[in-house]
C-alpha cells in the first residue's frame, strides 16, 4: 500500500479514534501505542477510519520520522 506517493510499512495502525493515525512498524511501536491507550487495528481499515476521522486527521509512522498525509491534506491511496 502506498499513501500520497509514500511505501506504508506495517500491518496496523494506532488510531486514538478522532482523527490521529499512526503506522505501526514494530513490535516496539505496538507496546509503545498500547501503552499510551491507542486502539491498534488492521492496515485493511485505515481507510474506512479514515474516512470516518474528523477534519484534523492526519497519518504518521509511530515513530513520527514519516508524515503520509498532513491535516487537511489530501489522501490518496494506491494498493
Amino acid at each position: 500500500m502506498k499513501l500520497n506517493g509514500i511505501e506504508v510499512v506495517g500491518n496496523e495502525f494506532a488510531y486514538d479514534g478522532c482523527h490521529k493515525i499512526y503506522i505501526i512498524e514494530d513490535e516496539i511501536d505496538r507496546n509503545q501505542a498500547l501503552e499510551c491507550g491507542y486502539d491498534i487495528l488492521p492496515i485493511s481499515e485505515l481507510l474506512t477510519q479514515y474516512n470516518h476521522s474528523c477534519e484534523l486527521r492526519f497519518i504518521s509512522n509511530w515513530k513520527l520520522t514519516i508524515r503520509y498525509v498532513e491535516q487537511f491534506e489530501k489522501l490518496e491511496i494506491e494498493f
